[in-house]
């Protein structure tokens, strides 16, 4: 640990986190994760472990958002945030903008990952580990590894929270509703003509549904990325998700699998199980004994 690190530190423990203002938030994307999806993780963690004492590790942090609100609301006080791209970079100036925050607190690290990296040796013996709509992103083949080495990262008596939401097969599971709202429209129609929709689209976007790197994209570009996201889904069911966690060698402490009520389409009723095409979201506590 870096000298100045250690110093910010102890400032923090003895004299406090610097102040913040919730009453400034204006976007919804950050609204969203500082308070929905923080209060969800610290809900799940907190019935099994203090998150005031506990090393956490975020697997898929994103723009750390989650992570600064489990700080700053949760009173977590060491969590390491990693993922391939580096969206937490911009969260100094988020924090400024939303939360009139001077600095981040120091409770916070932030590390760029490769596609599938083992992270056991670096950051084993953690508590808790968070991953928050990543699994669904990530490549089918590296699914039973990246499992196994999360799994290696924990102490015995550890947990990990894991939620994916869309979940493929619901009716807006290929994450492009920011475009296209018709319910299962993508197990319906083919891929071009899902990109037609996309690019047919010239309204505006729900507030909650635009990330802060939509700047770095511009409108079209953003579209473009969306897509590309869509196409890389691995169009997991919970049933897997929870098949692939065991076999990594993670108990099931506890699950949610929630539902919508829509009208399914007739087209879809012969295709695939009703649960499947309800099933919206899974919530996970998993256990290392």
């Amino acid at each position: 640990m870096s000298g100045p690190h250690w110093m910010l530190r102890l400032r923090e423990r003895l004299w406090g986190l610097p102040p913040w203002d919730a009453g400034r938030i204006g976007d919804e994307w950050f609204r969203a994760h500082f308070f929905h999806a923080a209060d969800l993780v610290a809900q799940w963690l907190g019935g099994a472990l203090r998150l005031p004492t506990a090393r956490l590790l975020n697997f898929g942090c994103g723009d750390g958002i989650t992570d600064l609100a489990l700080v700053l609301r949760h009173g977590a006080t060491a969590i390491h945030g990693v993922d391939i791209r580096r969206e937490y970079a911009k969260l100094p100036r988020i924090a400024r903008e939303q939360l009139g925050l001077a600095r981040l607190p120091a409770a916070l690290t932030f590390e760029t990952i490769a596609p599938g990296a083992p992270l056991a040796g670096r950051h084993a013996g953690v508590d808790g580990i968070v991953s928050w709509s990543t699994f669904e992103h990530v490549a089918r083949a590296q699914l039973p590894p990246i499992l196994r080495d999360l799994h290696a990262c924990l102490r015995p008596g550890g947990v990990f929270f894991l939620q994916i939401e869309p979940l493929f097969h619901s009716p807006w599971g290929s994450h492009l509703r920011r475009y296209d709202d018709v319910p299962w429209h993508h197990l319906l129609a083919s891929e071009d003509e899902l990109w037609q929709a996309m690019e047919a689209y010239q309204g505006e976007l729900q507030p909650d549904e635009v990330d802060f790197g939509f700047a770095d994209f511009g409108p079209e570009g953003y579209k473009r990325w969306v897509f590309s996201e869509y196409q890389a889904l691995n169009r997991l069911t919970a049933d897997e998700l929870v098949d692939l966690a065991v076999r990594a060698g993670f108990t099931v402490r506890r699950q949610e699998r929630r539902q919508v009520d829509l009208p399914i389409p007739e087209a879809l009723l012969g295709r695939y199980p009703e649960e499947l095409l309800r099933n919206n979201e899974i919530l996970l506590l998993l256990g290392k004994d």
